[in-house]
């Protein structure tokens, strides 16, 4: 008698029979995990029933139920109408006819789109990523969703949900009634003939006819030998469109009620649970349909009662909770939004499109607190350039080790059209002007030359196929006659970074460019740049840019730009990480790593950067006060309209661009310079990361500690005592000391020029005695001293033409054995060429 009575109440409370299906030892019933279906590695192996063929007594018993049941309840006319939907569907062989090429299910529902989400490295979001052409979707799994809402589904939805096998007779009757009568409207179908429907569109159809309803029926009865009915309840709940682009219930209640679905209350259960019917109709966000929502929410309250899942006066209650649904949810980017924007196209180019409608969780390198003081360090700086007629700026922050992306700043203001706000200036392409020299005077130190290679700035003239010839000049327009690598780098000469370039070649400093970093820049061809390229004329991105003065700071190691340091599904379920295995893969060695330490060395001393910039200058005084080796350069382009301020420590590397956008031209700029402009924004965000705690925390190394603050010297560079007048070989002459890579060491003696060299010196003394140069203090004497170190014989015409410095020039020959005093200057003739002479201010 008891067990009769515990059966009886398990058949009466619908409850009761969710328990045993979730539990119970029936093949509806069997759990084996919470995991939703589309986390399972095939759930048609591991969730499975049952093979999913039906053997054929057991289609002959579904069968004969269903034509028993349609004569019980309808006689011959119920007879009929079964009869003919068994005929549509081919009878008994229809079952395997319908479900043999049907997808499996669970990977229909794991390819369906999802809501990607992008968040800081600390977990704030920035932006949830909806699918254009449909919306909002967000995977739970059943023990995700609150038990108000799984239980008003199943009450307005299919009462038998949790007993019936997919299909419940008496509503297929009801629905081929109504077909064949023609009054009406279907509601034969039960949850997981509507799942059927949902998943496969094309395979079943949504036409209204008999012919469907059998098909769905069919495939639902195959789907629930399949799983069991918490992953039948699991795909429906998140596969079933709510209306406001919203597929599924947590999509529907993060829209209408901004909460998670595990926080339905029942009042909020109930209406969402009544939207699939109709959602348009029933849409409780439109004003004009929200009574029709709520008339609607009173039908499923109702039946909450009728099934006894709740009370009549929790359903009064329910009913009387003021409710506010909303659907102005947007895929707006909620936080910096021109990384935000560059991290989703990141996404595209690097897994694909449809991986950013999968439900991605995007774990990002920036820290949001950083990238705020950035934009405001930004906008400051902007500010004060106003009177300079400046309104935009850009910034990027970087780890040099890792390549993570601490801040990006796209512009001064995302939202003033006047600016072109929206516009990332930190990924477009930019003139980096004087910023490019380092790059090329590595590629020059990886040909052959170092710091103390004496190259001869003075006049110069490049023939341009088609074009004026190219004389570039220096900013201060003076010439500073034979200077070392060291001080030209240091100083921003421009006439010797234009040699520099021309001694690499073009294709030269493209391909080094390119091992450091600036990948999708620089990609006309090289015969586009000419060598100009070595002045900063070609243009490049700022992220790129940055990434390649990482590479300096790395000792010449390449580690790309990582703006994303963990990516999960839906689940949490890991599918990349940032670490060190990961980054040794990304990574390679750009540039021998004593090669960029001469640069480093060169762009940390102060001392060389003198002789123009003066020992109080921006750069020097920055590193003073930070305590440690900086490196820097500033970059300003033709007529000052590119303003820019690079550089790094061992631990970090800042980019900082400045200038005009929008509206009113870049002509007729006021005249300033780049470390005027952004040097004062990369200086103030050098102190912003050394100067505080949890900022000097996101610069620690790969073993979570405080890297060094001085570069280290790697095993291939050591000092070496070198000819201080040419910087050959060590001789008789005075010496000094510099960075020399092993296997890079000068092959000429002291005394000693090769062809190239002697033809500058023949230039340089030419030049010399011309009345029309321009000649800093000290330049004249220079090319003395370089003269009287090779025993220079006077070979110069003072009169004739200077023919260009390249590899058609006319090269003359010198006999260092020989020496005239009548071919060198007096320092009467220097003093009178200097008499005119203009100090570089800046770069």
């Amino acid at each position: 008698m008891a067990q009769g009575r515990i059966g009886r109440s398990r058949r009466r409370y619908p409850e009761a029979r969710r328990r045993m299906a979730h539990y119970g030892q029936t093949r509806f019933g069997q759990r084996s995990t919470k995991l939703p279906p589309h986390l399972l590695p095939s759930a048609g192996e591991e969730r499975r029933n049952g093979d999913g063929t039906m053997t054929t007594t057991r289609r002959f018993l579904i069968l004969g139920a269903l034509v028993f049941l349609a004569v019980s309840a309808f006689g011959f006319t119920g007879f009929v109408i079964i009869s003919a939907a068994l005929g549509v569907t081919g009878t008994m062989a229809a079952y395997e006819e319908v479900n043999k090429d049907l997808p499996n299910a669970a990977q229909v529902a794991v390819g369906t789109f999802q809501t990607t989400r992008i968040y800081d490295r600390n977990g704030v979001l920035m932006q949830e990523v909806d699918n254009p052409d449909y919306g909002w979707r967000t995977y739970v799994s059943l023990d995700q969703i609150s038990d108000n809402l799984i239980n008003a589904t199943v009450a307005a939805e299919d009462s038998t949900f949790w007993t019936n096998q997919g299909i419940e007779p008496f509503a297929i009757l009801r629905g081929g009634f109504i077909i064949f009568s023609g009054s009406g409207s279907s509601g034969g179908s039960t949850i997981t003939q509507q799942l059927v429907r949902s998943l496969y569109p094309e395979q079943i159809g949504n036409d209204y006819s008999l012919f469907r309803k059998g098909r769905e029926a069919l495939a639902a009865v195959a789907l629930t030998r399949q799983y069991s009915k918490t992953d039948i309840m699991t795909m429906y709940l998140n596969q079933i469109y709510y209306g406001a682009r919203a597929y599924g219930i947590e999509a529907a209640s993060e829209t209408f009620f901004k909460k998670n679905a595990a926080d339905l209350s029942i009042a909020e259960a109930s209406m969402l649970a009544g939207l699939p019917q109709a959602p348009s109709y029933y849409d409780p966000s439109d004003p004009e349909k929200f009574g029709q929502a709520k008339i609607r929410q009173q039908y499923v309250l109702d039946q909450m009662v009728k099934y006894r899942y709740i009370t009549r006066e929790e359903a009064d209650a329910a009913w009387e909770v003021p409710l506010d649904p909303q659907a102005d949810r947007s895929g707006a980017v909620q936080n910096a939004p021109h990384f935000t924007e560059w991290v989703r196209d990141f996404v595209i180019e690097t897994f694909g499109e449809e991986a950013l409608y999968s439900g991605l969780q995007i774990t990002t390198s920036i820290d949001l607190n950083l990238q705020k003081e950035a934009e405001q360090l930004v906008v400051t700086g902007v500010a004060n350039m106003a009177g300079f007629d400046r309104n935009n700026g850009a910034m990027v922050i970087m780890v040099p080790w890792s390549g993570q992306v601490l801040a990006m700043v796209g512009s001064a203001d995302f939202n003033d059209p006047a600016i072109n706000g929206q516009v990332n200036f930190a990924t477009s392409l930019i003139q980096p002007g004087s910023s490019m020299k380092p790059l090329v005077y590595a590629a020059a130190f990886e040909k052959g030359w170092n710091p103390a290679t004496i190259v001869m700035d003075i006049p110069t003239t490049w023939k341009v196929e088609g074009q004026e010839d190219y004389k570039p000049n220096n900013y201060s327009k003076s010439f500073y006659g034979a200077v070392t690598i060291r001080q030209a780098l240091a100083n921003s000469f421009n006439v010797t970074a234009v040699k520099a370039a021309d001694f690499v070649g073009v294709p030269g400093v493209m391909d080094i460019s390119s091992r450091m970093g600036i990948v999708d820049s620089l990609q006309e061809d090289p015969g586009f740049y000419g060598v100009s390229i070595g002045l900063g004329s070609a243009e490049v991105q700022l992220i790129e840019h940055t990434n390649a003065y990482s590479t300096l700071a790395n000792n010449g190691k390449f580690v790309p730009a990582h703006p994303i340091i963990k990516i999960a599904d839906g689940q949490g379920n890991s599918l990349y990480e940032l670490n060190q295995e990961s980054i040794e893969e990304d990574s390679s060695q750009a540039i021998p790593s004593g090669n960029a330490y001469q640069v480093t060395s060169i762009m940390t001393d102060n001392e060389a950067r003198a002789q123009v910039f003066s020992t109080n200058n921006l750069f020097g005084n920055t590193q003073t006060q930070l305590g440690r080796p900086t490196a820097a350069k500033s970059g300003t382009t033709e007529n000052w309209r590119d303003l820019w301020t690079m550089g790094y420590t061992t631990d970090v590397a800042i980019g900082v661009w400045m200038g005009k956008s929008g509206d009113g031209g870049t002509t007729d700029l006021p005249e300033i310079d780049g470390i005027q402009a952004a040097g004062p924004i990369w200086e103030q965000a050098m102190y912003l990361m050394h100067d505080t705690p949890e900022y000097e925390a996101l610069l620690r190394g790969p073993d979570g500690n405080a890297l060094s603050p001085d570069f280290p010297v790697p095993a291939d560079v050591e000092q070496r005592t070198l000819c201080s007048a040419t910087g050959h070989r060590p001789g008789n002459g005075e010496e000094v000391g510099e960075w020399v890579v092993d296997g890079q060491e000068p092959s000429l003696a002291c005394g000693e020029l090769s062809p190239e060299e002697s033809a500058e010196l023949d230039r340089a003394l030419a030049e010399a005695r011309r009345g029309s140069v321009n000649w800093a203090n000290g330049a004249i004497a220079s090319i003395n001293e370089y003269a009287q170190a090779v025993n220079r014989q006077g070979t110069t015409n003072p009169d004739q033409d200077i023919e260009p410095a390249d590899e058609d020039a006319q090269e003359s020959e010198s006999n260092p054995e020989e020496s005239s005093e009548d071919d060198q200057l007096t320092p009467e003739d220097e003093q009178s060429q200097d008499e005119e002479q203009v100090i570089e201010p800046a770069d």
